[in-house]
């Protein structure tokens, strides 16, 4: 019998006991390790032991570049395309160019108007599949990321980052004109009407009056 050498990206600090209470074995023997912190289940417990490294944070890769960390080595050489040089794919469309084959993918779509990923749930469709799980997140009520303040849970990363400044006092947008100082870029772009004038709304009945 062969035995296959697991590459060591694909190795983790996290130690699964098959025999600890909180590693499920399930009834069916097609997936018989369960995940503890989601009731993800997997086939080998191999495969447990990489899921758990999203729980844990582990990110041992890191770009030198940059300083980014990611949790696979495949992760981190797919990204050190970003800091290449060169664009050598090119839009056939309107000739923009990439530095990577993926992002000229996600361009494309803009010029097919192709929304190949459809919601089993309500039918709508997408042309990109991060987006299309943010839509799915709705539907199931899945809320991964909470706040390590006050315990709130949000289902996209974005809300909890914009949630933190509640709990902090730092205003990073200022304005230009008179200084003032916003947790939030939204409320620096509504605080800027103020100086420009702008009236981006109007009255659908008076305007036509």
């Amino acid at each position: 019998m062969v035995t296959k050498e697991v590459p060591p990206e694909f190795t983790s600090d996290v130690k699964i006991d098959e025999g600890d209470v909180n590693v499920r074995k399930c009834a069916s023997n097609e997936n018989p390790f369960s995940c503890p912190e989601r009731g993800k289940t997997f086939k080998k417990t191999f495969y447990l032991q990489t899921h758990m490294k999203t729980h844990t944070g582990e990110k041992h890769h890191r770009c030198d570049v940059c300083g980014k960390s990611f949790l696979w080595k495949g992760n981190l050489n797919f990204h050190m395309q970003v800091h290449a040089e060169e664009r050598q794919f090119g839009c056939s469309f309107c000739g923009k160019r990439f530095k990577r084959q993926y992002d000229l993918k996600l361009h494309t779509v803009v010029h097919t108007g192709e929304k190949p990923f459809s919601c089993d749930v309500c039918g709508k469709r997408f042309n990109r599949k991060g987006i299309f799980h943010m839509h799915m997140k709705f539907h199931t009520g899945e809320r991964p990321f909470s706040c390590d303040v006050c315990g709130r849970i949000f289902e996209l990363k974005v809300g909890l980052k914009k949630h933190m400044t509640v709990h902090t006092e730092e205003k990073s947008f200022s304005c230009d004109v008179c200084g003032k100082t916003f947790k939030l870029m939204e409320n620096l772009k509504k605080h800027m009407v103020v100086h420009t004038e702008e009236k981006p709304f109007s009255c659908d009945i008076h305007r036509s009056q």
